[in-house]
C-alpha cells in the first residue's frame, strides 16, 4: 500500500477537529482494545467549540411519558404527543453546547410520535394518520443526512481500534485518512443543519395542533390493543424475514419495527412495570445491536461505491472484510435475542397486557 501518510492516532485527531458531534456506538466503543495506542474514549467526539464532548446519557433525564390511570386514552395520546413535541421544540429553540445531541433528540421524538400513530392507527381516521405520518417522515428524512454525515467515520474509527494485524492497521489508516481528506465543511454543515431544524420546528408545531384535535372514538384497551398487536406481529414477522434473507435491508426493516414496539411499550409501561421493564431493557439492547449492524452496512456501501476515493481496491477490500465479520457477529447476537423476545404469538402477548390494563384501570378512583 506504500508509506502510510499518518498514524491512526493522528488521523483521529484530525477527525476530532473536522466533524460535528455525534454519539459513538456504545457497544462497539466498549470493545477491548488491542496493543495499539489510541486516544481516550470519545477523544474524537467534539463539540462545536472544539472541546471534548461528554458521552450522552443512555436515557433522558426527564421522566418517561406514559399513560395515566385517571385519564382517557384520547387525553393520554394528546398529552404524550404534546409533551414530546414541546420538548423537541425546546431543544431546537434553546441550543445546547452539543447541537448534534439536540438533533438526535429531535429525531428520537419523530420516531416516538410515529410509534404513537401506529398504536392508535386501527381506531383513528386513516386520512389523519397518513397525513401526520407523511409530515413526520418528511422531517425525519431532512434530518437523517446530518446523522449519516458523521456516523460512517465514527463507525470506521471505532472498528479500527479492534484490528490487531499489520495489514488491517494499514488499510484502516489509509481509509480514515481519505475520509478526513474528503470531509465536509463544518461551517456549511452547521448552517444547513440549523435550516433543517427550523423547518422541523415549524412542522412539529403543526403536528402538535393536529394531535391535540385527534379524534379517538374507542376507549380503553379496545383503542390500544389492535395497534400494539399489529406492531408486535410485524416486529416478529420482520425478524423471521431478516433471519431468513440475511440482507441489510431486511435487518434494517426489522430494526424500525423493534423501535416502534419499544416506544409503544414505554408509553404503556405503567400498567405492568414488573413485566414490561425487563422486556424494555432487552428491546433496547436488541435495537442497539441492529443499529450497529445498519451502521456497518451504510459504511460498507459507501466504501464499495467509492473505492478509489477512499483508498483504492486493496485497502477498501480489507476494511470491508472486517465490517462483514463484525456484522456476522452482531446478527448472531440479534437472532438469539429476537427469538427469545418474540417467542409469544401476537394475540397471546397483547391479551395478557390487556388483562393487566383492565386491572390497572380498575384501581383508579374516578
Amino acid at each position: 500500500m506504500g508509506k502510510r501518510p499518518e498514524t491512526l492516532s493522528d488521523i483521529l485527531g484530525v477527525v476530532a477537529m473536522k466533524q460535528p458531534s455525534t454519539p459513538m456506538s456504545s457497544s462497539l466503543a466498549s470493545r477491548p482494545r488491542t496493543g495499539r495506542t489510541w486516544p481516550v474514549k470519545g477523544a474524537f467526539l467534539q463539540t462545536e467549540t472544539g472541546t471534548p464532548a461528554a458521552q450522552p446519557p443512555r436515557t433522558s433525564a426527564k421522566p418517561l411519558l406514559q399513560f395515566r390511570v385517571d385519564e382517557s386514552v384520547r387525553d393520554g395520546l394528546a398529552r404524550i404527543s404534546g409533551e414530546l413535541i414541546q420538548r423537541a421544540l425546546a431543544r431546537i429553540e434553546c441550543a445546547g453546547k452539543n447541537r448534534a445531541e439536540d438533533l438526535h433528540q429531535v429525531r428520537v421524538t419523530i420516531k416516538r410520535l410515529r410509534a404513537l400513530l401506529r398504536l392508535a392507527r386501527p381506531v383513528i381516521s386513516e386520512a389523519f394518520c397518513d397525513r401526520e405520518n407523511r409530515r413526520l417522515k418528511d422531517i425525519a428524512d431532512r434530518l437523517a443526512s446530518f446523522r449519516d454525515a458523521t456516523v460512517s467515520r465514527q463507525t470506521l474509527a471505532t472498528l479500527a481500534k479492534r484490528v490487531a494485524d499489520k495489514r488491517s492497521e494499514e488499510a484502516f489508516d489509509v481509509v480514515l485518512a481519505r475520509f478526513v481528506k474528503h470531509g465536509f465543511d463544518p461551517s456549511g454543515f452547521r448552517v444547513r443543519r440549523e435550516q433543517a431544524l427550523r423547518h422541523a420546528a415549524s412542522s412539529l408545531a403543526e403536528s402538535k395542533q393536529s394531535f391535540e384535535n385527534m379524534l379517538v372514538p374507542t376507549e380503553d384497551w379496545q383503542a390500544l390493543g389492535p395497534g400494539l398487536q399489529m406492531v408486535y406481529g410485524r416486529s416478529r414477522n420482520r425478524m423471521l424475514r431478516a433471519l431468513s434473507y440475511q440482507t441489510p435491508e431486511t435487518f434494517h426493516d426489522w430494526r424500525k419495527h423493534v423501535k416502534y414496539l419499544y416506544y409503544q411499550l414505554q408509553m404503556l409501561g405503567s400498567i405492568s412495570p414488573r413485566r414490561l421493564e425487563p422486556m424494555l431493557r432487552r428491546l433496547r439492547v436488541l435495537e442497539d445491536r441492529l443499529g450497529e449492524d445498519h451502521d456497518l452496512a451504510v459504511l460498507e456501501r459507501l466504501l464499495c461505491d467509492g473505492r478509489e476515493q477512499y483508498g483504492g481496491k486493496r485497502a477498501v477490500k480489507c476494511v470491508v472484510a472486517c465490517l462483514v465479520r463484525q456484522s456476522k457477529k452482531l446478527r448472531k447476537e440479534t437472532a438469539a435475542m429476537g427469538k427469545e423476545l418474540f417467542r409469544e404469538k401476537p394475540r397471546k402477548f397483547v391479551d395478557k397486557l390487556g388483562k393487566q390494563w383492565t386491572v390497572w384501570r380498575g384501581s383508579a378512583n374516578f
